[in-house]
């Protein structure tokens, strides 16, 4: 079983007890009871993660409706693959290079290409004004859960390969404008920024939503 398989699936592992306290000591706080899906989205940018070469970005996500008026609770995944800039690779290599005990200076060390894959998953508490108009800003922001492989001839078999492959939890926040074209269909823009320890990421991505007409009916932000 590879190490992303595995990864995977201890984050379900995990993941689905944590999901439910929260969801407990929420709904003290917020009406969860009348949750339903109220819509879904795909959608597609660009993310500048620290230290990893810009790349695409691949994301869906579903609006469970509101939790308190004009607060939705928004679950997402998304998924890219990128390569650790060639100047930090260049830096890990002279720091190998610096630390070998070899006087004949025979040694030597290769640069080879590092690659990185990131899948997230998300959970957000997004605000909406309320008020009649089709063009709704937000803002928002959750917790996020990382499952981060890296793979490359360098660091294979290595306590580096080891270190980067990760289950990590973070912090993000978020921030665009939604826009219903017609019934049940509507366009987004949006940014967000995601912390986590040891990196961080910026990414803007635009796409298509897709509004469920009885359920969107029911809410004020729609």
């Amino acid at each position: 079983m590879s190490i992303r398989a595995r990864a995977f699936g201890l984050l379900l592992l995990f993941a689905a007890p944590c999901l439910v306290s929260a969801q407990d000591k929420v709904a003290d706080h917020f009406n969860l009871d009348k949750l339903e899906i109220v819509s879904l989205g795909a959608s597609i940018g660009k993310i500048l993660p620290s230290q990893v070469e810009p790349t695409t970005l691949y994301a869906v996500q579903a609006d469970y409706g509101e939790v308190a008026p004009g607060w939705h609770l928004v679950f997402g995944t998304s998924y890219w693959e990128s390569r650790f800039r060639d100047r930090v690779v260049q830096e890990f290599v002279d720091s190998l290079k610096k630390s070998l005990s070899d006087p004949s200076g025979a040694a030597s060390i290769v640069p080879s290409h590092v690659t990185l894959y990131d899948v997230t998953f998300a959970t957000e508490l997004r605000y909406t004004p309320i008020y009649s108009g089709e063009l709704k800003p937000f803002i928002g922001g959750g917790i996020s859960a990382h499952v981060i492989n890296a793979e490359g001839k360098l660091i294979k078999g290595t306590f580096v390969e080891r270190s980067l492959d990760d289950i990590a939890a973070g912090l993000l926040i978020t921030g665009g404008v939604s826009f219903k074209l017609l019934k049940h269909i509507g366009v987004e823009g949006s940014v967000r920024g995601d912390l986590l320890s040891g990196f961080r990421s910026w990414q803007g991505k635009v796409g298509g939503t897709y509004y469920f007409g009885r359920m969107h009916a029911r809410g004020t932000t729609g």
